[in-house]
């Protein structure tokens, strides 16, 4: 069992993480660059922040968000009511339509590493031939064995802890940033790195566009998204 922050604190972790950084970038992306009426998909959606904001200024796009927990799902219901949202297993789920847009923002390392190339591939089976999907992660250093892979995993751990102090994270928010670098240590959840992701895109998208958001100058570490097209 993963262990996730309540859906409030979640939200409150865009104003004191860097992942806030990315997902402000990916909103301007989005706003900007998504064509009127489209159909946009967000598996792994958590709690409908990133919809929630995108619908606020893109009002002519459908949406459509996909979690796991009930919790999350129940909150963005609540929050977001103009928005479908539904639970669901990222891992099984299907649909018959295809979408002009699929995100995963911060979704991608909660699925086991054995799972994360079939949920690549459905992305793009589930992207229309013209459409981008954008899958967001922090990512750690690269690693050749499990003990380099422990220590990558705390030390983007650390880096995620200190900036979240630094910018005056309250306490909940802090005791969430322990809790991912705990959860990436031992396996509950299971971020990769940039060049292991990076050549799994490559497999399934023509187009692979990568932009990083935190930390600024080179590190193997850090914030990034892939844009990525047929």
């Amino acid at each position: 069992m993963q262990n996730l922050p309540s859906a409030e604190v979640y939200e409150k972790e865009f104003k004191y993480m860097p992942w806030g950084i990315l997902i402000k970038e990916i909103q301007e992306f989005i706003i900007k660059t998504t064509p009127k009426g489209s159909n946009v998909l967000d598996l792994l959606c958590g709690p409908g922040y990133l919809l929630g904001k995108l619908q606020e200024k893109r009002p002519d796009v459908k949406y459509r968000g996909v979690d796991l927990d009930l919790d999350f799902i129940e909150h963005a219901q609540k929050v977001y009511p103009e928005i479908s949202f539904e639970v669901g297993d990222a891992s099984t789920w299907e649909s018959e339509n295809k979408f002009d847009v699929v995100l995963c923002t911060a979704g991608l390392h909660h699925l086991p590493y054995e799972e994360q190339e079939a949920f690549v591939e459905k992305v793009s089976r589930l992207l229309k031939q013209d459409g981008f999907a954008l899958i967001a992660d922090p990512y750690i250093d690269d690693y050749a064995n499990e003990k380099e892979r422990k220590l990558a995993s705390a030390k983007l751990g650390y880096e995620y802890l200190a900036e979240t102090i630094k910018s005056g994270g309250s306490t909940d928010v802090i005791k969430a940033a322990i809790d991912v670098l705990s959860n990436d240590v031992f396996l509950v959840e299971y971020k990769a790195s940039v060049k292991k992701n990076k050549t799994l895109f490559e497999k399934y998208f023509s187009q692979v566009e990568m932009h990083k958001t935190w930390p600024k100058g080179e590190s193997g570490y850090g914030d990034y998204y892939f844009i990525l097209k047929k």
